[in-house]
């Protein structure tokens, strides 16, 4: 399951989770990818999540690993930015192509 909170070109990824007995199997990575698909038909020109967990996943399909003070305002001022997650969560981000 996952999903993207927020409107406009900046858009949180939230909450994707593969149950352990499942991660292995590609599922996070055709999650991933649907998301992304669903997130350039609305017109979504970046992604942005917090992790604990999963840097790896994400840093293997072009998410760029950033400090937080870099998230724009949009995405900064979120709950899970501002009070979810702890400082030591990892900040991603990537930059979506139309067509992607």
């Amino acid at each position: 399951m996952g999903g993207l909170e927020g409107e406009g070109p900046d858009r949180l990824l939230r909450s994707m989770v593969v149950a352990d007995s499942r991660r292995g199997q590609g599922i996070g990575t055709r999650m991933l990818a649907a998301l992304e698909r669903y997130a350039c038909g609305h017109k979504v020109l970046a992604l942005h999540l917090l992790t604990n967990s999963a840097a790896d996943l994400f840093s293997a399909h072009g998410y760029s690993r950033l400090d937080r003070c870099a998230a724009p305002d949009s995405i900064s001022q979120t709950a899970q930015f501002s009070t979810l997650c702890g400082s030591s969560a990892i900040y991603l981000c990537k930059t979506l192509s139309v067509g992607d």
